[in-house]
């Protein structure tokens, strides 16, 4: 088994280098999902300006969502990091098994609740009558693919984690570059407008999922994701681990809306 970075043996410095420029990049490729969205969206005719209002109301609550897979990612990945150091593979196995299916659970839940509920909230947070329409059509699409967004950006941290940062950055790209081509083809190509630009991002994120799922699943990473030793203490404990970054990343964007 070829590891990309050995973070026992590896020199510090290089390591540091190694990891943190690959995650830097994925960070400022993630920001593309929203930026492209938002150019073909303002772009669309006569009604680019509204629609692009609308999704501009959604969009913070959408990031807000995101901060539930840095709970867990954030809050699993440095204890399963620890475990590995400890050569406890098999504790390692059950903090990734456990956090995999905390994400999916939190998913089902919000997308549950936030589907209820969307039309209050985004009237709330400044959906007038005449921008409700696309910010509710890009939202309810959107929340229909909560399960891929977050699944890929939390399991993403156990990837990094482990020293394959390369594949963390391209798990990010892939389902940026998809965005790229898919969203004028659902926009202007088969005239869905904020629908499609929202359907674009749902399929990306579902590109990005399946790609980190598989590595997960496969035979290159040491530690893979199991479906045993399902342990509430443990899901307590990575929920404490995770609720500091949860907070600043969840209130960064309460500050936005």
């Amino acid at each position: 088994m070829k590891i990309e970075n050995d973070l026992g043996r590896d020199d510090i410095r290089r390591l540091v280098l190694r990891l943190a420029i690959p995650s830097m990049l994925a960070q400022f490729i993630n920001v593309l999902y929203s930026v492209v969205d938002r150019i073909y969206i303002g772009n669309i005719p006569v009604i680019g300006e509204t629609a692009l209002a609308g999704v501009g109301v959604s969009g913070p609550i959408v990031t807000l969502i995101s901060a539930f897979a840095y709970l867990v990612g954030l809050g699993g990945s440095p204890l399963m990091s620890i475990r590995m150091g400890e050569g406890q593979d098999e504790k390692a196995k059950k903090i990734l098994a456990n956090s995999f299916w905390m994400i999916v659970g939190l998913s089902s839940v919000l997308t549950l609740v936030l589907f209820v509920f969307k039309r209050e909230i985004l009237t709330r947070f400044g959906a007038s009558e005449a921008i409700l329409p696309y910010a509710e059509s890009y939202f309810t699409i959107y929340l229909l693919g909560t399960v891929f967004a977050l699944l890929s950006i939390g399991m993403n941290q156990f990837i990094i984690c482990q020293g394959f940062a390369k594949v963390g950055m391209k798990a990010v790209m892939i389902g940026a570059v998809a965005n790229i081509v898919l969203d004028p083809i659902f926009i202007f190509g088969l005239h869905l407008d904020v629908r499609g630009a929202a359907l674009a991002t749902v399929l990306s994120q579902m590109c990005s999922c399946v790609y980190i799922l598989r590595f997960l699943f496969g035979k290159k990473v040491p530690i893979r994701i199991t479906f045993h030793g399902y342990d509430p203490k443990l899901m307590l404990q990575i929920v404490k681990v995770g609720f500091s970054p949860f907070i600043i990343i969840a209130l960064d964007n309460v500050l936005v809306i």
